[in-house]
């Protein structure tokens, strides 16, 4: 077991990519073994912070008080077997692709930072740009091993539900609470994942490091497609990239079929000009799109498809399709660079991210996108749109100067007031973490969220794990 007590040693843990100010513990607990893991939680007396890599944007990794517990060296990545493969917790999502890569499988979710550890993205059911297709972590995850606050432990595997007990290590049996809350049917990964008839596991998944303690997973593979096509499209108007979406959203054509729609405001694009200097120069919108095909005999017939479909659209002529796997790569970068220039911009600032993770059913789709802009434009505040367009889930970044902070946060308010009034969730996601609670609040109610603590109270009676996050 190492310890780190130094408080130089323990700052670097108090802190993530969401530049929360505020944390604090008296130490750093790192085990080298489930032995150990489970000796110190026996034993144990303080609140538990769980420690991802960092690159969480709720501050769920940023402890108020006692002890963090890091799982840095539970970081093994097996073989693949049978389209499976098993994984540490501190495994990154960058060493899992490039595993992957000589074989004949790929792992569908890739959240904009590969950085990050696999118990984190369960820890928050993160998804990525592929997940309108392909769907999002919880898809993914079949089998997890969970220690609990107090030392005893279970394996959790697909087809044990909530019907039944769950049986733990030391022969307790627990018994899912009798509560009405249900989650939203968007894409949704704000607090608890409760559905009837469930699986145990996906209550685990997303729950912010307040149940348990993931140290093993089990991840289904898919696959890898032959081929993608991709391109990046641009428009004059933002309006005909939510029209050309919502008409492929509605394609029944055979090769219409994207696992990637991702959108770009102008604000975006300004600021990804500064890298990709091509950018037609009227452009005020840009979309992503990627394709993925299974028989490399279908890549012709797929992209004449794409071409003869975009004909008869507003994009415009200069945009840009993939030739290469250099190609597909460079639109790769151009999809992430602005979630890390606007990160690397709030780091140079000092600013605390202020950005929403909403999604909203389809019916709502044009009535999201007009009120979003037409709100943004009145408000003279800085800010920038991109995210998954296909999901309705967009990241509204706003970056207002120190006297119009708190004109940010009232206009998040009134966003998440609107969302939710269509059905939607407040993080679609990022998690709840320390960040997003409020809303949480007013998304679920008093009573649901006195549901959700009987959930808590099950696991973790004494609420050592997570002490701020969700509740």
């Amino acid at each position: 077991m190492i310890y780190k007590t130094n408080p130089d040693l323990i700052s670097p843990y108090l802190k993530d990519a969401s530049n929360y100010i505020g944390g604090c513990a008296d130490k750093v607990v790192i085990p080298e073994s489930i032995e150990e893991l489970s000796c110190f939680l026996k034993t144990n007396t303080q609140q538990i912070t769980i420690a991802g890599a960092g690159t969480g944007m709720t501050a769920s990794r940023i402890p108020l008080s006692g002890c963090v517990l890091s799982l840095e060296r539970f970081d093994t990545i097996g073989n693949p077997d049978g389209g499976f493969i098993d994984v540490g917790p501190a495994a990154s999502l960058e060493n899992l692709y490039k595993k992957l890569e000589p074989t004949e499988y790929f792992y569908p979710p890739n959240p904009t930072e590969t950085l990050a550890s696999i118990g984190g993205t369960a820890a928050t059911n993160a998804s990525g740009s592929r997940s309108y297709k392909f769907g999002v972590t919880r898809d993914y995850v079949i089998e997890a091993d969970i220690f609990f606050a107090d030392g005893n432990s279970t394996t959790l595997k697909r087809g044990l539900t909530i019907n039944d007990p769950l049986e733990i290590s030391n022969g307790r049996k627990v018994f899912f609470p009798n509560i009405s809350y249900k989650s939203p049917l968007c894409k949704n990964a704000a607090g608890y994942y409760v559905r009837s008839n469930m699986d145990w596991l996906d209550l685990f998944i997303g729950s912010d490091g307040t149940l348990g303690i993931f140290t093993r997973l089990r991840l289904k593979l898919k696959l890898s497609p032959s081929s993608f096509i991709s391109g990046i499209l641009f428009f004059e108007k933002e309006e005909e990239c939510w029209d050309l979406v919502d008409s492929i959203k509605k394609s029944k054509q055979k090769f219409i079929n994207p696992c990637s729609l991702e959108y770009f405001d102008r604000h975006s694009l300004n600021r990804l000009r500064k890298k990709f200097a091509h950018i037609p120069t009227v452009a005020q919108a840009a979309l992503f799109f990627e394709n993925d095909i299974d028989r490399q005999i279908d890549h012709k017939i797929a992209l004449d498809s794409w071409i003869d479909y975009l004909d008869n659209t507003r994009v415009l002529s200069d945009s840009w399709f993939a030739h290469s796997a250099s190609d597909l790569k460079k639109f790769h970068e151009f999809r992430h660079a602005i979630p890390a220039l606007i990160n690397e911009e709030n780091s140079r600032l000092k600013r605390t991210k202020i950005g929403t993770d909403m999604a909203v059913p389809d019916l709502y789709f044009f009535d999201m996108m007009n009120f979003y802009k037409n709100e943004l434009e009145s408000s003279g505040i800085d800010y920038v749109v991109f995210g998954h367009l296909g999901n309705n889930h967009l990241h509204i970044n706003f970056l207002p100067d120190e006297q119009n902070i708190q004109t940010a946060h009232n206009l998040y308010a009134k966003f998440v007031s609107q969302a939710l009034k269509w059905s939607g969730t407040v993080s679609a996601e990022h998690g709840i973490g320390k960040l997003k609670k409020k809303y949480f609040l007013q998304m679920v109610g008093e009573d649901s969220m006195a549901q959700l603590k009987r959930i808590k109270d099950i696991f973790d009676p004494d609420f050592f794990l997570g002490k701020g996050n969700i509740f």
